[in-house]
């Protein structure tokens, strides 16, 4: 038998002395765990329904919001070195694994999915399974907006620069939209060094993929406004054996758990259904 605990709200120092705050959905007795990755100007205060998803299917769940997110430190949309949220990852991470005394799932969500993605595939370490909802697997930018990057990745990488990203895309729920651009712990920045790393990071999740089989959920956005869906059918294909799952929500926007009643339903029902396939943890 399982019992949730009320959420555990803690501070994790990086290598570097960033504080990185954290939040823990723990279930005494359990067997399994998941460790979330939220996306860019977001923070992990607005997961607590799939903290409470994964908490009735078993698992103990953390998330910590990303440095230059949320209540953690560090300058908005920044990095300060290339592999920050790796290593931060990473600390994290392994530190929720010897507290669950098991090999946590990893969930990561839009820019989350794709550090979610590169950490598992480049085998920062090892991971149960891998979730990814609306991954950032893919980009489109025009030629003006990759000159820009280079002129302004030249002259000042760590500044962050808001993205006009549309926030009314995020979801067809007005109620979303409104609470996501009321949120003071949003924000629309992100640094030259920060679209550097993600550049990057596709490059090497598109070139890992293949070697990756450890089981893999894709739950993906057709009507994005945020990310190319097209990255994440490639990284499907890309992927070995049948060990892969594949959810294409067609009229979804960005934030398909966050999505009118009916989308977000299925989205549930669609990761209930897969975390109940899983093989048992290790």
């Amino acid at each position: 038998m399982t019992l949730p605990l009320p959420v555990q709200e803690h501070w994790i120092d990086a290598a570097d002395g960033t504080r990185l705050f954290c939040r823990d959905w723990l279930l005494l007795g359990a067997t399994s765990a998941v460790q979330m990755v939220h996306g860019l100007g977001e923070h992990g205060g607005r997961y607590a329904a799939l903290a409470h998803l994964f908490n009735a299917a078993g698992c103990s769940v953390r998330i910590c919001d990303h440095r230059g997110h949320g209540n953690s430190g560090g300058r908005q949309g920044s990095l300060i070195q290339p592999d920050d949220l790796l290593r931060d990852l990473k600390q994290t991470f392994d530190d929720f694994s010897r507290r669950t005394q098991c090999t946590p799932l990893l969930f990561g969500h839009s820019m989350g999915g794709l550090v979610a993605a590169r950490f598992a595939t480049g085998g920062f370490s090892p991971v149960r399974a891998l979730a990814l909802s609306s991954p950032a697997l893919a980009l489109d930018l025009s030629g003006w907006q990759r000159l820009l990057l280079k002129v302004s990745s030249a002259i000042a990488p760590g500044l962050a620069l808001p993205t006009a990203l549309p926030a009314e895309r995020i979801s067809h729920d007005p109620h979303e939209v409104r609470a996501y651009r009321q949120d003071p712990l949003n924000h629309g920045k992100i640094a030259p060094r920060m679209l550097n790393f993600m550049l990057d990071a596709m490059h090497h999740v598109a070139r890992d993929a293949a070697q990756f089989t450890r089981p893999v959920l894709l739950q993906v956005a057709g009507d994005d406004a945020f990310v190319a869906p097209r990255g994440s059918r490639a990284f499907f294909e890309a992927l070995p054996g049948e060990r892969k799952t594949l959810h294409w929500y067609a009229s979804a926007y960005h934030e398909i758990f966050n999505e009118e009643a009916g989308l977000r339903e299925q989205a549930m029902h669609d990761l209930r259904e897969w975390l109940g396939q899983l093989p048992p943890a290790e």
